[in-house]
């Protein structure tokens, strides 16, 4: 009862930042996980096994597997090293060509395969977009009289387009257009009102519309010569079956060393300054959801806006990495780390991470230590070996039956 009174006090207390007058949402990759779509930070069998003699030579044979973002960046060195001394790098810029491509291919989340703990969810198997439709519907709900949300997101890939295009949102994203989409900052600063309708002398804003900004670019992003209507030379296209990405052509931000210095140039910048203008308003909060903070560019914008004593920074869905615990060293009460898998989860919910869990081990045939504060999430999972923790000592082992015996009996017991 006392874990279920935490999760309904959670879910006020959010529920009492999305009606802030501003609101911004930051979307990592960490949301689009679940879709199949890539982790930079790993490096996939079939790039490991194609780039095995790359790896060897700019990490060592008994070095651990690099990530993608590394193999990338020692690629790009080593070609341009290669081109200042006029050496021919066809070579090495296939290799590079091959992880773009790769990259590409796992962005299109209309293709991919849903990662193995989530094939069991029935709500992704009847919708795979569920999840992104239902949290834009909550972040929809706000009142009409405040600002538009700011969904901002560093995701290449095609979830949130296609999980706003099935709901029918119109989403305000930088480009103008219907046959010819350019983009033209300028359109951010544009809203949607119902034409001659007035209340108390007040227009009357529509109210299915969001404020969209794709960050690091975007797979339907495309460069073309600039015109006398399209003077950023930069339209997006339409996701279709017979649409093949370029590498030459494409917007978007590779994952390596110096992505920094691309947010200098356009359309990036453009949508940095609206990041940073979003979240420095007063009275503002922002979501960072399944964003893994490895991003010194968007950190910097971050921590200017925590100066700030009206900001208020919420994260969830994240990889625990030394950024993540600077934030909490902090101990500043005005950011909200939310954590532990299974909290606020229905029980058919902890029974599809039951499942995920439980499939995962038997694919993988190893083990598994699960770190807890409810028993819920193990009645679905076969338990070998049971450990009691007290101020990080183990104070208690046992078998399945101790999980029973704590049910029914509570922590009390084992506590100083």
């Amino acid at each position: 009862m006392e874990d279920s009174r935490d999760i309904q006090e959670i879910k006020l207390k959010v529920k009492k930042y999305l009606e802030l007058e501003n609101v911004s949402v930051l979307a990592g990759a960490g949301t689009s996980f679940h879709l199949g779509a890539p982790i930079i930070r790993t490096l996939p069998e079939d790039l490991k096994a194609s780039c095995a003699s790359e790896i060897t030579k700019y990490f060592g044979e008994d070095a651990n597997i690099p990530s993608y973002e590394d193999l990338f960046n020692c690629l790009q060195a080593d070609r341009f090293l290669r081109e200042q001394k006029h050496v021919c790098a066809c070579d090495i810029n296939n290799k590079i060509v091959e992880m773009q491509k790769w990259l590409f291919d796992k962005c299109d989340t209309n293709k991919t395969e849903l990662n193995d703990n989530y094939k069991c969810d029935e709500n992704l198997q009847a919708n795979r977009y569920y999840h992104h439709e239902k949290f834009i519907k909550k972040l929809l709900q706000r009142p009409n009289n405040l600002r538009r949300a700011n969904l901002f997101t560093t995701n290449y890939d095609m979830a949130f387009d296609y999980a706003l295009d099935n709901l029918g949102v119109h989403y305000i994203n930088g480009f103008m257009g219907v046959h010819n989409r350019c983009f033209r900052p300028e359109v951010y600063d544009y809203d949607i009102y119902y034409p001659g309708q007035s209340v108390s002398g007040k227009v009357h804003r529509a109210e299915k519309v969001l404020r969209y900004y794709k960050m690091h670019g975007s797979l339907s992003w495309v460069s073309s010569k600039p015109t006398q209507s399209n003077v950023y030379g930069i339209n997006e296209v339409t996701m279709n079956g017979t649409f093949e990405p370029s590498i030459d052509k494409q917007i978007i931000i590779y994952p390596c060393v110096s992505k920094k210095t691309f947010t200098l140039d356009l359309p990036y910048s453009e949508l940095f300054r609206q990041f940073s203008q979003a979240i420095i308003q007063p009275q503002s909060v922002l979501f960072c959801l399944g964003y893994s903070f490895y991003d010194e560019h968007i950190n910097d914008i971050i921590y200017q806006a925590l100066s700030i004593p009206s900001f208020t920074l919420i994260i969830a869905n994240y990889i625990t990495n030394p950024e993540i615990q600077k934030l909490k060293c902090l101990d500043d009460p005005r950011i909200i780390i939310l954590d532990e898998t299974d909290s606020g989860l229905d029980v058919d919910a902890v029974r599809t991470v039951s499942k995920g869990i439980q499939l995962y081990k038997e694919r993988c045939k190893g083990s598994l230590l699960i770190i807890t504060h409810s028993t819920r999430i193990l009645e679905s999972l076969q338990v070998d070996v049971t450990h009691v923790m007290d101020e990080g000592k183990i104070v208690k082992n046992g078998d399945a039956s101790l999980v029973d015996e704590i049910n029914e009996n509570g922590f009390e017991e084992f506590e100083k």
